[in-house]
C-alpha cells in the first residue's frame, strides 16, 4: 500500500487537456485561470497526472541518479520492473489495460489523498508470448473520505521477449491499403457542451469523431510532460531503437485513451461520465490518425435516470483497431 497527495491546479489540468488535443473550455477557464476556476473540470482520465506527485514513480529522472534513457549512448542503466513477479527473466512487460470508475469530479483547488494497492493475479496462455502473468494495481483518489475516481491499471509480464523489431506496419509496394487521411467526423456540439436527455437516445445510435490527424512526436511527449510518465519508449528515440528495438518511438496508451475520451465529453456532455475502461491492442506511432466510434449497446432506465452504456473502438488510418473498450453514462431522462 502507498500513499500521497495530488494537488489539483488549474494550470495542470489546462496542460492536460492541450496534450489531449482537446478543446473544450471547461478545461481552461477562460482569459482569467483564477477567476474561472470554480467552472473548471478535468478531462477524465486526468488522475493519471498524478504520477507528477508519486515520489517512488520510476519512469521519470532523477536528480543525481542514474537514469535508462539514452544520455551520451543509447542506454545509462537497467529498466525497472513494472509488473508482478520481477524475477521472471527475459520476458516483456507492458500496460495492458485501464478502467476507470467516476463517483465526482476533479476541480481545480482539490487536494486528494491517493492510495494505491495491488490487485487480482492471473495466468493465461499466448501464443507468441508463452505464459502471460497478469496483475492489476488499483488506485483510489479521494477528497474529505468521499471517494472521487478509482483507477484499475492492468500490467502483463510475458514468458518470452517478444520480437519488437518491425512493429511498426511497413508499407509495401504492393500494398493497395488505403489510408483514411480524413476520416468522417459527424457533428459534434457547440461549446458549452449541452448535456443530452436519455430519451433522446436510441440502441444502437453512433457517433465517430477524428481524434487526431498525423500525430506528431510534440504531441507524444507534451502529453509526457502532463502526465508525468517519461518512460524512454515514448520521448526517448535513441533508447526505443537501439536498446528496445522498436522503429521509433510510440504514444502513450493513456494518451489514446485520454482522445478517446472527447468523443464521449463532447457526446454526452461534462460530468456525465461513471465508467471507462480501455484495453490496448496495437501501438500508436507518430503520423498516425486516429478515429474513435462509440456506439450505445444498453440503456437502462431508473427512477429519474438511465445509464448508457457504450462499447467503443478507436482505430488507426488504416482502420486497425488500437483501442477497444467500453463507457458508461447516466443522464437524466
Amino acid at each position: 500500500m502507498t500513499a500521497r497527495r495530488f494537488p489539483i491546479e488549474a494550470g495542470h489540468i489546462m496542460m492536460f487537456a492541450r496534450a489531449l488535443g482537446d478543446p473544450n473550455p471547461i478545461y481552461y477557464g477562460g482569459d482569467d485561470l483564477v477567476a474561472e476556476r470554480p467552472n473548471v473540470i478535468a478531462p477524465p482520465t486526468f488522475a493519471e497526472a498524478s504520477m507528477h506527485y508519486d515520489p517512488d514513480f520510476p519512469l521519470r529522472p532523477r536528480i543525481g541518479q542514474v537514469w535508462f534513457g539514452s544520455g551520451r549512448y543509447p542506454s545509462g542503466g537497467s529498466a525497472p520492473v513494472l509488473t508482478v513477479d520481477s524475477a521472471q527473466s527475459g520476458g516483456t512487460s507492458f500496460h495492458a489495460e485501464t478502467h476507470l470508475e467516476y463517483f465526482g469530479l476533479l476541480r481545480p483547488g482539490d487536494v486528494l489523498d491517493v492510495s494505491t494497492h495491488e490487485g487480482r493475479c492471473w495466468e493465461k496462455h499466448g501464443a507468441r508470448g508463452g505464459r502471460l502473468r497478469f496483475s492489476e494495481r488499483i488506485t483510489e483518489f479521494s477528497t474529505d473520505q468521499d471517494l472521487i475516481v478509482r483507477s484499475t491499471t492492468v500490467g502483463v509480464r510475458t514468458e518470452h521477449k517478444l520480437d519488437t523489431a518491425g512493429a511498426l506496419p511497413q508499407k509495401r509496394s504492393d500494398d493497395t491499403t488505403t489510408v483514411r487521411s480524413d476520416p468522417v467526423t459527424t457533428r459534434i456540439q457547440s461549446y458549452p457542451v449541452r448535456v443530452v436527455r436519455s430519451s433522446e437516445l436510441a440502441v444502437g445510435d453512433t457517433r465517430e469523431m477524428l481524434l487526431v490527424s498525423n500525430l506528431t512526436r510534440g504531441q507524444i511527449l507534451m502529453y509526457a510532460g502532463a502526465s508525468g510518465d517519461f518512460s524512454p519508449q515514448h520521448t526517448d528515440e535513441l533508447w526505443n531503437t537501439q536498446v528496445a528495438g522498436y522503429p521509433t518511438i510510440f504514444a502513450h496508451g493513456m494518451l489514446t485513451m485520454g482522445m478517446t475520451g472527447r468523443l464521449l465529453t463532447d457526446w454526452f456532455g461534462n460530468g456525465t461520465l461513471r465508467q471507462f475502461g480501455t484495453r490496448f491492442s496495437r501501438q500508436v506511432w507518430p503520423g498516425d490518425t486516429l478515429t474513435a466510434l462509440a456506439v450505445i449497446e444498453k440503456i437502462e432506465t431508473r427512477t429519474d435516470t438511465a445509464l448508457v452504456r457504450l462499447v467503443i473502438a478507436t482505430r488507426n488510418g488504416r482502420g486497425d483497431p488500437t483501442t477497444t473498450g467500453y463507457a458508461t453514462v447516466e443522464l437524466v431522462r
